[in-house]
């Protein structure tokens, strides 16, 4: 009876019109939640309500994710980026028998791409429903029922296709979610459990590739990956000893430790790691759980615990050989067909090499800083590390060898990713580490209560800043989002300090010598031996002090010295020999005309003089002899500096009164608009 209920409510959502309201996907799947937590009750030989109190973190989890489900079916983006190769090499397979997909991409007005070298990816996971589709539509299009598409491209493109391979992607991630929920109750109370899930769930990038964008792998591979991980804890992990239902819904229900694993379960767990590999290879990382776990098994000495590891590793290997074969099958088509450069320096990974802090932190889709819940879980993985050792060492080796490969790669901060979606999967190693900080706050409620009285004292501060900078009217009503924006404008006034890209920015600003809010922007700039600056608005984030506003005139872009020095950080590597710095400027014109003096520092030492032009930019130039340059000049970032010295009359016959940008008080600087910059 559930299973017949499923496959009417899959028939449901899957022949739903367009963008169906979240609730109407939400009501239509209550009855099957309702009936499958009256079966389990009925196995369990429990009363239904009794099982359903007990259990509310976990029906509470259900309904959370059975609305989101709603959510993706309303408002996801549809079939996007690697994951058009994925579902366009599916069709070419099931109807063409080949991976020829440029009659697919045409069909779907996708843009042209070098290549189409991906994984398998999450096709598998697909598969199934994708051919149950495929089944019924073409008995619906023999008997009658409707016709097929007038272009045979179209022929498994259509709505229903798309669905089945979304809802696909978003099953198998609430399976691992579900999975974790289990874990996470063998340990900590249901409520911790459950808001440790929840946030795992909703306050990362997991949200937005299970529900937004689910055709990308990662929905995937998070699922197999808390699949393996979770197995393996309860298999091998002989502190795992308590059930995940409370002693009066399960009378003793005690999981034995386990002294060794059955093929079985090996098998079972080769499966999964190589279903992860296939849909994301990096995934194979998380090997290293399971193998730390056999390799410090208690009470086994030191050679019985060896056998076991390698025992586990081959069966584990024999588990996973048919889906890298698989995987090495579909590689290899790829490979002969496309010209791709995989390793090696000019390759898309180079693992001598890598930006794995930046990946973590940056402000460019940095794992960590994009997302606080994964922060406070790293730090709460560490306090993990005194109570399940095994599972937090593994999850931060993990989680670092994660962002040394993808700080090693061209594309290290993944693109148009949102928030570091490659690090997906290392969320299910650091649940515990959540649980632990959630815990820790929830039995010391004043704890809680703490940054919400900071936040509501440091907000009426701001609000009295405002009030005596004159930046709220005082006799006269303002717009409440003009309030909030001008508090967000104070509170992150420069320097600002992200908590969240700690240590990060803080080693950026004392290693370069730059503020430390420089971090956010400037991190991501590679050091190069010649450096060409137009000072467009782009140019705003290698500026430091001393500069005004952004101009715009007959001669181009240009920024204004407001100040002096004014100074702005470009990142070199010295090439050892004499260096050419070029700059274009003007004076700002007034009548009678003045001519502005400057000089050039770098480093804080002057290397040069020059007048900017008048009434017309001019063109600068100065040398720098090679032995100047290799005592100047510091691999990475480097102040070079624009100095006021003064300004004079160009005409001194012109003995008319100063302008009004002569006689306004206070200047420290005449204006000069800065064009252009060039290092070489």
């Amino acid at each position: 009876m559930l299973a017949t209920l499923v496959i009417l409510w899959l028939g449901l959502l899957l022949s739903l019109p367009p963008r169906p309201s979240p609730w109407l996907v939400f009501a239509s799947g209550v009855p099957v939640v309702a009936l499958a937590s009256w079966r389990w009750a009925r196995r369990r030989n429990v009363p239904w309500l009794a099982l359903i109190r007990a259990t509310k973190d976990v029906h509470a989890l259900v309904l959370v994710l059975l609305y989101a489900l709603g959510v993706q079916m309303a408002d996801a983006h549809g079939i996007t980026t690697d994951g058009v190769t994925y579902f366009t090499q599916l069709r070419s397979v099931i109807f063409d028998r080949d991976l020829d997909i440029a009659a697919e991409y045409a069909f779907l007005g996708q843009p042209p791409r070098p290549n189409h070298v991906v994984p398998i990816g999450p096709v598998l996971v697909w598969l199934p429903l994708y051919l149950s589709v495929t089944v019924v539509d073409a008995v619906g299009r023999w008997m009658g029922v409707w016709h097929g598409p007038a272009d045979p491209v179209a022929l498994g493109l259509g709505l229903p296709y798309v669905r089945a391979v979304l809802i696909s992607s978003f099953a198998i991630g609430a399976v691992g979610l579900m999975a974790l929920l289990r874990h996470l109750r063998r340990q900590f109370a249901p409520v911790v459990a459950f808001l440790a899930v929840l946030l795992i769930f909703g306050a990362t990038p997991l949200y937005w590739y299970m529900v937004y964008e689910p055709s990308m792998t990662h929905a995937a591979s998070f699922g197999f990956v808390a699949l393996f991980v979770v197995c393996a804890a309860a298999w091998l992990d002989p502190g795992v000893r308590r059930s995940s239902l409370p002693s009066q819904v399960a009378p003793g229900g005690v999981v034995a430790s386990l002294t060794g694993l059955s093929v079985r379960r090996s098998l079972l767990l080769g499966t999964l790691i190589g279903l992860a590999f296939q849909a994301r290879s990096q995934e194979s990382l998380f090997a290293i759980y399971p193998g730390l776990l056999a390799l410090t098994a208690a009470g086994v000495s030191r050679d019985e615990r060896v056998r076991r590891t390698l025992r586990l590793a081959l069966w584990a290997f024999l588990g996973a050989l048919p889906w890298i074969l698989l995987q090495l099958a579909h590689s290899y088509v790829l490979f002969t067909r496309y010209e791709y450069d995989l390793l090696g320096q000019g390759g898309y990974f180079n693992p001598l090499r890598s930006r794995w802090m930046d990946t973590l932190f940056s402000s460019w889709h940095g794992f960590l800083s994009w997302t606080p819940v994964a922060y406070i879980a790293v730090v709460g993985t560490f306090a993990y590390l005194r109570r399940e050792w095994r599972w937090a060492l593994s999850a931060l080796v993990i989680l670092f060898i994660t962002a040394w490969v993808n700080g090693a790669t061209q594309d290290w901060a993944g693109g148009w990713s949102f928030g570091g979606r490659r690090f997906s999967s290392a969320l299910v190693m650091l649940a515990p580490g959540l649980a632990v900080v959630i815990g820790f706050v929830w039995r010391r409620p004043l704890l809680a209560l703490a940054p919400l009285v900071v936040a509501a004292l440091w907000w009426n501060h701001l609000l009295m800043v405002q009030y005596t900078a004159g930046m709220l009217p005082k006799d006269e009503p303002v717009s409440f989002g003009r309030i909030v924006r001008q508090q967000a404008d104070l509170h992150t006034r420069s320097p600002y300090f992200y908590p969240f890209a700690f240590p990060a920015n803080a080693w950026f600003a004392w290693r370069e010598g730059l503020p430390v809010d420089k971090y956010d922007l400037l991190s991501p700039e590679t050091p190069r031996p010649e450096f060409n600056l137009r000072f467009e608005r782009a140019a705003e984030k290698f500026l430091l002090e001393g500069w005004g506003s952004a101009a715009a005139d007959d001669w181009g872009a240009a920024w204004w010295i407001d100040g002096t020095p004014a100074v702005l950080a470009v990142p070199l590597v010295p090439a050892g020999g004499d260096v050419t710095i070029t700059v274009r400027s003007r004076t700002r014109f007034e009548e009678p005309v003045m001519q502005a003096s400057m000089a050039l520092d770098v480093n804080g030492e002057e290397v040069g003089r020059f007048l900017p032009g008048v009434p017309e930019p001019g063109t600068a130039v100065i040398q720098i002899p090679a032995d100047t340059a290799r005592r100047l000049f510091r691999r990475g970032f480097n102040r070079i500096g624009f100095r006021s010295l003064g300004v004079t009359r160009v005409d001194p016959a012109d003995t008319r009164p100063p302008g009004p940008l002569a006689r306004r008080q206070g200047r420290q600087v005449w204006p000069v608009a800065v064009y252009s910059l060039e290092v070489r």
